[in-house]
């Protein structure tokens, strides 16, 4: 791997300029190409002017080429040769932006996504502040039957709308995928089709496949009239599309390089560029979901089902997960105070678990039971134990059946319970003159100091640590001006809160 490695930096495109330092490197990933030709190894293929103008932003970039990796490997294999250019360059972030099939790659390296059915390492520190999906087929390319059996290689037919390793890529996480909380945005085209078909595509990925509504809010996908790009699979698809392509910057297509411009500067005129999928005519009717049916025991009964562009799906917009079975249902594991935007658990957390059929079930991790401290039918409250790190394997099980999902613990996932428990608004504290002690779970057990920010400037702290009684409890105790009520947020190993008001 290492030289296969070497190879590809000797094939990548470094651009340095006198002020790069002022901004995190952007690194370019581009996509999947029938026959790899000495083009592709230069980022103006797929990216056209975008390298150039980047630099001449004084941002320093890197050209990640799929064709610089040998032996056209996995896309698994893909991720980890990302990763090991992401940490080559020695930063402590960076900015990704991936075109079609290389945000696949980007997903596989942030979910460590490994070769064999549902292997993965997850990288603890991915090193991405934002990253921007261009076209990329987050849940394949709707292929049609006379094609899948014959395309030339590993890639392609992972490219395939339901194959295996999209499955896994989409449910590495509680059966789903967060993306590690990374600042994403997609950008999307819908210039493709004809007649019934028009606006579904961008001559090649259906605008359902497209999205980032299956890990983003809805204005974070981009709907412009622009295609995959030139040749390829558009036309054997036989779509067709009208429109210049998408990641191809140029004169003709300026949306793409303004909300590529936008997002990366922290502007918001990203937001009024394109249109999100609920003002999309396509989007905001149609759906796509990726069933898998399974046993009461968990035990799939078969591959999972690709249902695109569906009326009345699950989740208008973009693609969901469903899981069918018999039994207990696990819907979602989070901090008993709050939900956070990232799917993290910690070591000794409080943590509630939705779901349905879950009455009189035991919970365990990795094979270990946990305490429980509620037990309903649609919720069960427990306690992580101390020594769990990284992906570990959380089941439910009931006279009914069981289900397992994978859960992320990080060193630290701070979630401050309020007084109302929705995780908003005033805090679960108590304040005894400029004094407040602040109820929490989630920091962990490596006895790092949180920062808790008051009204967003850092506060005194006096105690930060368990709280006295109660297992899975933090508390911190925090001066704060005499007078007044402000807003509360703690950053924990890398993590930040939920934001709560003082009292």
């Amino acid at each position: 791997m290492l030289s296969t490695f070497r190879r590809c930096l000797l094939l990548c495109v470094i651009a340095l300029s006198p002020a790069a330092g002022q901004h995190p490197p952007v690194v370019l990933v581009d996509g999947y190409h029938l026959l790899c030709q000495r083009e592709n190894l230069a980022s103006a293929a797929d990216f056209g002017e975008l390298e150039a103008r980047l630099t001449a932003q004084g941002r320093r970039t890197v050209f990640f080429a799929t064709c610089g990796v040998a032996g056209r490997p996995s896309i698994e294999d893909l991720g980890n040769a990302l990763g090991t250019a992401i940490r080559s360059l020695n930063v402590p972030q960076v900015d990704l932006i991936s075109y079609s099939m290389g945000g696949l790659v980007v997903r596989a390296y942030l979910s460590g996504k490994q070769n064999g059915a549902g292997v993965f390492t997850p990288p603890p520190d991915p090193r991405v502040r934002k990253w921007i999906s261009i076209a990329t087929p987050h849940f394949g390319a709707p292929l049609p039957n006379i094609i899948t059996g014959f395309l030339p290689d590993r890639q392609a037919q992972q490219l395939i709308a339901g194959s295996p390793f999209l499955f896994d890529l989409a449910t590495w996480n509680q059966d789903r995928d967060d993306l590690r909380g990374v600042e994403a945005l997609g950008i999307i085209g819908n210039a493709g089709g004809a007649g019934p078909l028009s606006g579904t595509s961008d001559g090649t990925v259906t605008v359902t496949s497209a999205s980032m509504a299956f890990a983003r809010p809805d204005e974070r996908t981009r709907v412009v009239p622009y295609c995959h790009g030139a040749g390829g699979l558009t036309s054997i698809l036989g779509l067709g599309c009208n429109g210049p392509p998408i990641a191809k910057i140029q004169a003709d297509n300026p949306l793409s390089w303004r909300i590529i411009q936008s997002f990366l500067e922290g502007t918001d005129e990203w937001k009024t560029l394109g249109r999100p999928p609920s003002a999309d005519p396509v989007l905001a009717r149609l759906g796509g979901v990726l069933r898998q049916t399974r046993d009461r025991l968990d035990q799939a009964l078969g591959p999972p089902r690709d249902e695109n562009l569906v009326l009345n799906p699950p989740q208008r917009g973009g693609y969901r997960v469903v899981i069918d079975k018999p039994g207990p249902r696990i819907g979602l594991v989070i901090p008993s105070a709050a939900w956070l935007p990232v799917l993290s658990l910690a070591p000794r957390m409080l943590i509630s678990i939705y779901g349905t059929n879950l009455a009189n079930a035991t919970v365990s991790v990795n094979g270990r039971l946990l305490t429980l401290g509620y037990v309903g039918n649609e919720q069960l409250n427990a306690l992580l134990p101390e020594d769990v790190r990284g992906l570990a394997r959380l089941s439910v099980r009931n006279e009914q059946g069981q289900q397992t999902v994978n859960v992320w613990m990080e060193s630290a996932a701070p979630a401050i319970f309020t007084r109302d428990g929705s995780g908003t608004g005033p805090a679960a504290a108590f304040r005894v003159g400029n004094v407040v002690e602040l109820y929490l779970t989630g920091l962990g057990v490596d006895g790092a100091l949180p920062v808790v920010l008051y009204d967003g400037e850092p506060a005194i702290i006096e105690y930060a640590g368990r709280a006295p009684l109660y297992p899975g409890l933090d508390q911190i105790n925090f001066r704060v001006p005499a007078l007044g009520t402000g807003t509360v947020v703690v950053r924990a190993g890398g993590r930040v809160s939920n934001v709560v008001t003082a009292p």
